[in-house]
């Protein structure tokens, strides 16, 4: 166990044992609740507590993954103790009054009052504001975190406000002084330009680089290398050797920057409906090829990206669902601002020109990207860019979830940077405000 720098008469010792039992006697409601909701219509039926069940379950399972770390060290375990018990207090207020929606008792955390009476206090929550948890990394790791920490201080900090508040594109600076540092191959294989070795340290690694760079900010630091990350999960898991030694020393480089055009206006998180089309099309010399159809939505980064790595639908047959879809990396010219338009001129097929038009969505943060929606109209591909080529058919799916996989760590990832960045601002005010 390590030094204890908090200990004083007046604060209890961290309880892990008391904690555990705090997060099973949640684990239990949650469980009865999902029974409950199982049984009586579904979530579409219970949307409102279906919404706050999703919540308590994310707290529950992330109080128990603490228990482990609480176990290093008496900070550790005082970290623990203080959020089992906030986790503990937020269920019980989403679930007062609604016990009938969730199908239990009145008062079902009434046995967890003592723990939260403990661990709950200003004292002991005040006590823990000065003492940041040990993050358990290795030398390695801890070098990485402070390059890009230092990366975020010195370079992107500097722009993040302008950016904001003037709805800004991301500094072309900030783009390739990652590329100079690596920050888009961390998911490269070596053997393709990168730096992934495998194991564990991989994925490591790029969380920690992701919370650091959002540290400085989200919209032109931590968001910036997640969507090279999800292309190349995707051309790793599904891509054809030839394409692998095409795409992913660009990407590792930044020579070719992508976006991500998967949700359409209809299809959110509901790929498997998806209604853009790809049609098999020979291209204008001949080549075989396909031709693009429809709107994608939400497409971040879409603008400045020199290629969109897209999900369409390569089989009619929409009873298929997601065994119908393909992923696509599709070359566009690269576009500033919020808007452009591009036509295919040296790529007519059959007397018409591929178009594409995107305009970006009005959000009220994470500037710098922009996120679009793209209209595609003929849109010619050729097919050695459908990601396997013939054996990627219908396999777009599943090669999009291996991109995602990433992406949605990296998502934690920045929203923990940006949180650590707000409360050390706050801790800053509170302490120096006069």
């Amino acid at each position: 166990m390590s030094a204890n720098p908090l200990a004083t008469p007046e604060l209890p010792a961290p309880d892990l044992a008391a904690a555990a039992d705090v997060i099973e006697l949640a684990s239990s409601i949650v469980g009865k609740a999902i029974r409950h909701i199982a049984a009586n219509g579904g979530p579409d039926v219970h949307q409102v507590v279906a919404y706050d069940l999703a919540h308590a379950a994310a707290q529950v399972e992330t109080a128990r993954a603490l228990l482990d770390y609480g176990a290093k060290g008496d900070v550790e375990a005082r970290i623990t103790c203080a959020f089992t018990a906030d986790m503990a207090h937020d269920l019980i207020t989403r679930v007062a009054g609604r016990e009938k929606y969730w199908g239990i008792e009145i008062a079902p955390m009434k046995a967890a009052h003592p723990f939260l009476e403990r661990f709950r206090t200003p004292e002991f929550v005040a006590s823990l504001a000065d003492h940041p948890g040990p993050r358990h990394l290795d030398d390695d790791m801890e070098m990485v975190g402070d390059t890009f920490r230092s990366f975020a201080e010195k370079v992107i900090k500097p722009h993040a406000e302008h950016v904001h508040r003037t709805n800004a594109d991301v500094p072309e600076e900030i783009v390739q002084g990652l590329a100079e540092m690596g920050a888009f191959g961390l998911s490269v294989p070596a053997e393709y330009g990168g730096f992934s070795e495998g194991g564990d340290s991989e994925y490591i690694g790029m969380v920690v680089a992701t919370e650091e760079l959002s540290r400085g900010s989200l919209g032109i630091g931590g968001s910036l290398i997640t969507r090279p990350e999800i292309l190349t999960r995707a051309l790793v898991k599904g891509g054809t050797e030839a394409q692998k030694q095409t795409w992913l020393p660009r990407l590792a480089t930044a020579e070719v920057m992508p976006g991500v055009a998967v949700t359409e206006p209809d299809y959110g998180s509901d790929v498997a409906g998806i209604k853009v089309t790809a049609t098999p099309a020979e291209g204008p010399n001949g080549e075989p090829g396909y031709v693009i159809n429809g709107v994608k939505t939400w497409c971040t980064f879409g603008g400045r990206a020199d290629v969109l790595a897209l999900l369409a639908r390569t089989d009619p047959d929409r009873s298929k669902t997601h065994r119908g879809l393909s992923l696509f990396i599709v070359p566009k010219p690269r576009g500033n601002g919020h808007g452009f338009q591009f036509t295919q001129d040296s790529a007519t097929v059959g007397g018409t020109t591929g178009k594409m038009e995107g305009r970006a969505i009005d959000t009220i943060g994470y500037r710098g990207m922009h996120s679009y929606e793209v209209a595609l109209e003929n849109w010619w591909v050729p097919a050695e860019n459908l990601i396997g080529e013939a054996d990627g058919v219908g396999k777009g799916f599943f090669f999009q979830m291996a991109g995602f996989e990433n992406g949605r760590l990296q998502t934690a990832a920045r929203a923990v940077g940006v949180m650590q960045a707000a409360y050390e601002a706050a801790l800053d005010y509170a302490n120096n405000r006069v």
